[in-house]
């Protein structure tokens, strides 16, 4: 028997045996690791995640903690080896975060129900990890969106388990915060030795953060290092029947798009990159052969880029930049 802290063996996910999620599978995950389960709306990874926490029975199979089955521990035990936090944010008025902290402390309780010094050391050490320490005092409802979601972070860490799963802990953050709080949970699982899994629709911000991909698929279940999967095209299989791709070579999602016009591109460096991807937004396939329509000789000059457009070989018109460019190739 398996001594991760996650064992899964052939679990059938799903409300009715005859129509189950996705077919059977089986997976571990290991200690100080960083999980990202991705897949379509509807796959089930909420399912899975309600699973592994004991909130919802399997179809068929079994679930392990540290080699044990899920079915043996306690709802106290649980809740001592696995930290729960989903997709909904805490915004009770008048509530502080350090005392919404000190909640997660309660299954450690004795009697009388009252937090030790130990306690509140454990709550004040996670919110120093989260970098909320000074925010301790703030009532949870004012505080922005990004910080809120450190709360709930600071609140697994401080029910001191080994497991950390998390339901789409980035959905309503801006960019910064997204990837901020992605490297939060990468550092932690790493630095503590903690098994932490979130779902996500994130795709381009998970590739380059988590240790490892669930991908939930109709067709069944894979999971790998995101390189592995990335290099072996996987991807594919999730983004059919969609208006995406993924790149092999760049490793960027993309909008399909129809390439009509040919049109040659000359430069170097950042400028001849960038101008190759504005180009290709705009539905025109970029080469390297001279005897295309269109040309265009990107110049990196002292005292500014340049951007010369050529039609036939004739100069047609010159640019300072690319919204200029991008003006102009649209009227082409």
């Amino acid at each position: 028997m398996s001594n991760h802290p996650i064992s899964i063996s052939k679990i059938l996910l799903g409300y009715n045996p005859l129509n189950p999620l996705l077919p059977a599978f089986s997976v571990n995950a290991p200690k100080g690791e960083l999980i990202a389960l991705i897949g379509r709306n509807g796959i089930g990874k909420s399912t899975l995640i309600r699973t592994i926490i004991g909130e919802q029975m399997p179809l068929s199979g079994t679930v392990c903690l540290n080699g044990v089955p899920l079915k043996r521990w306690s709802r106290r035990q649980r809740a001592k080896l696995i930290a729960y936090v989903p997709s909904e944010q805490v915004r009770i008025p008048n509530l502080f975060i350090r005392d919404f902290v000190a909640l997660a402390r309660f299954p450690y309780l004795g009697w009388p129900k009252s937090l030790s010094s130990n306690d509140w050391d454990m709550v004040d050490q996670s919110l120093m990890l989260v970098g909320i320490d000074h925010l301790a005092n703030r009532d949870i409802s004012t505080v922005s969106d990004g910080e809120r979601q450190r709360a709930m972070i600071a609140f697994a860490l401080a029910q001191n388990s080994d497991i950390i799963l998390l339901d789409e802990p980035t959905a309503f953050l801006d960019l910064p915060n997204k990837y901020e709080v992605v490297r939060l949970l990468s550092n932690l699982a790493r630095s503590h030795q903690k098994t932490i899994i979130y779902s996500t629709h994130d795709l381009q911000g998970a590739i380059s953060e988590v240790d490892t991909l669930w991908m939930m698929l109709d067709s069944g279940f894979v999971f790998g290092a995101p390189e592995d999967i990335a290099f072996s095209n996987k991807f594919g299989k999730l983004l059919e029947k969609s208006e995406l791709s993924f790149d092999t070579k760049t490793g960027l999602f993309n909008n399909q798009r129809e390439h009509t016009k040919p049109i040659a591109l000359e430069g170097q460096g950042n400028l001849l990159f960038w101008t190759q991807r504005l180009v290709e937004r705009l539905g025109f396939v970029s080469t390297e052969q001279v005897k295309s329509e269109y040309s265009i000789n990107c110049k990196p000059l002292s005292s500014g880029n340049c951007w010369e457009v050529y039609q036939h070989g004739a100069l047609i018109s010159k640019v300072n930049t690319l919204t200029e460019l991008g003006v102009l190739l649209r009227k082409l």
